[in-house]
């Protein structure tokens, strides 16, 4: 009798264990026919993964798994592919794209890009905002960024690039003429960033620097944090089930706690600063005094906070991440480096001293960070959402809202039928300036939801690369890695173990 019992027990388990395994395997795979039925061609997915795998298992960064699918329907202008279970399309015509990204724009506004301001404040920032709300911060934020405020910020760059020459100098005396270049450039990033945006000094190049150390814990290229940011991206439902974070507590108890105080600081000093964070508090100022009833978008310190810090995140760690490759490049082409300097001494000889408009007439440093960023573009693909029922252009291909859309940025970067040999660093390539609107160069994104700092950051990034090639000659050294590998922990283009270089005084 008990044998007997024991083996409908057995039974009875074996067949729920059966029927959940056949309902998740639905639940993984009932979306996979939506290329199919719409005949879109496309690679087949796999379980779990959909088409990034390499993605998901960290094997491979965003950039090179989009290229491998890239490559493999050379005549398609686009591939319907699955990013894990979310039918998504991958774009391969330039002229697609530009419908996308700028002509069909109301079409694609989001991102896609998973928010809970009730757990995570911080991430109701320009970046992952939707609709209207988007729309109305853009256009409040966009005047910080105007010529004027910018050139207004210049004095407080030239300060952080001569902090920037003496850490140099401190750092090489120590570690006989070799440095790993990518955390020389995001000491100074983060400085520029906290003079510029929260008016503190962040003192990354002076010292140990709290700053710098959240910093380098938001970007940790750790499993942990990957696995956290690849389920908020593709499974949101399981990313809020289970409460985890896309940043530690304590990342978000800092910032917040700092852009308060700063704010709280200023109000009760009455202090005024030419800064990101005076903007804020004077949108919100306005903000209190005109705010009508049905606004959807109210500046809150959380959302202030917010803005805050994606200027931090994003103004750090991109431009430091590019002037460290851009560095780089110019170690292996020493031509480029000869024809960068020459460039500098001929503008200083003309300026009295290193200003705004002595860095705005550096036009080949330009092209040498432009051919930086076809290389390696901070972020690898652009994503955007279909938001309402949406025919692409010339075709019978009919999409619904939700359906991901993919602009593989790295694969067109390095694609010879837009630049040839795409792997030569030709900073040249640049002179031809029609590349910039052709939609197969998109470093900085496209269409309104392009960087809104993107003239700020190629200001800081000459200015910082002006200093440094004055004042050192740039060359590999036993410890450069070559070819670099990407990183495929983190969610921008990162090369694995840094950037080492010799730099030598120059006489």
């Amino acid at each position: 009798m008990y044998s007997s019992i024991l083996s409908v027990s057995s039974l009875m388990f074996l067949i729920i264990i059966a029927t959940a395994c056949l309902l998740f395997y639905y639940y993984a795979t009932s979306t996979f026919g939506y290329w199919k039925k719409k005949k879109v061609i496309g690679p087949t997915p796999s379980v779990l993964f959909g088409n990034i795998k390499d993605i998901a298992l960290f094997k491979e960064f965003p950039g090179g798994c989009h290229q491998k699918i890239y490559w493999q329907y050379p005549e398609e202008r686009f591939v319907g592919i699955y990013q894990l279970r979310l039918p998504s399309l991958l774009l391969r015509d330039p002229k697609l794209i530009k419908h996308v990204l700028v002509k069909d724009f109301d079409h694609f506004v989001d991102r896609g890009f998973h928010t809970d301001e009730e757990r995570e404040p911080l991430t109701a920032h320009l970046v992952n905002l939707e609709g209207q709300r988007w729309r109305q911060l853009r256009a409040k934020l966009t005047p910080a960024f105007s010529s004027g405020k910018i050139r207004g910020m210049f004095p407080l760059l030239m300060e952080c690039s001569e902090n920037l020459s003496s850490f140099m100098k401190e750092q090489l005396h120590s570690r006989k003429g070799e440095l790993e270049v990518r955390e020389v450039t995001a000491r100074f990033t983060t400085d520029v960033i906290g003079s510029v945006a929260f008016g503190l000094q962040f003192d990354a190049m002076t010292g140990d620097s709290v700053f710098r150390e959240m910093g380098k814990k938001v970007m940790l290229p750790s499993l942990k944090n990957a696995l956290g940011r690849a389920t908020r991206a593709f499974l949101p439902w399981l990313f809020d089930l289970l409460k985890m974070r896309t940043f530690p507590d304590e990342i978000h108890s800092f910032f917040t706690q700092v852009v308060k105080q700063t704010m709280d600081h200023r109000e009760l000093t009455k202090t005024q600063r030419s800064d990101f964070l005076q903007l804020m508090i004077q949108l919100k100022n306005d903000d209190a005094a005109s705010r009508q009833a049905n606004d959807e978008l109210v500046f809150t310190d959380s959302l202030i906070a917010a803005q805050a810090f994606i200027f931090f995140l994003a103004g750090f760690e991109t431009s430091s991440t590019t002037l460290s490759f851009c560095l780089y490049e110019l170690a292996l082409n020493r031509n480029c480096q000869e024809e960068a300097l020459r460039e500098i001494k001929a503008v200083r000889s003309k300026h009295e001293e290193l200003n705004y408009d002595a860095v705005g007439e550096m036009n080949y440093l330009e092209l040498v960070l432009l051919e930086t960023m076809r290389m390696y573009p901070p972020v690898g693909g652009l994503a955007r959402v279909c938001n309402k029922t949406y025919r692409l252009p010339e075709t019978d291909v009919t999409i619904e809202p939700g359906v991901a859309v993919v602009i593989p940025v790295y694969s067109l970067h390095h694609d010879p039928n837009y630049f040839p040999d795409p792997e030569k660093f030709l900073p040249e390539r640049f002179l031809d300036k029609e590349i910039l609107k052709s939609h197969t160069y998109m470093p900085f994104g496209e269409g309104p939801r392009i960087c809104i700092g993107m003239r700020f950051a190629m200001l800081e990034m000459k200015l910082a690369l002006a200093k440094i090639l004055t004042e050192y000659e740039v060359s590999p050294c036993s410890r450069t890695t070559i070819p670099l590998r990407m990183d495929p922990k983190t969610f921008i283009t990162a090369p694995v173990g840094g950037i080492w270089l010799s730099l030598t005084a120059r006489s």
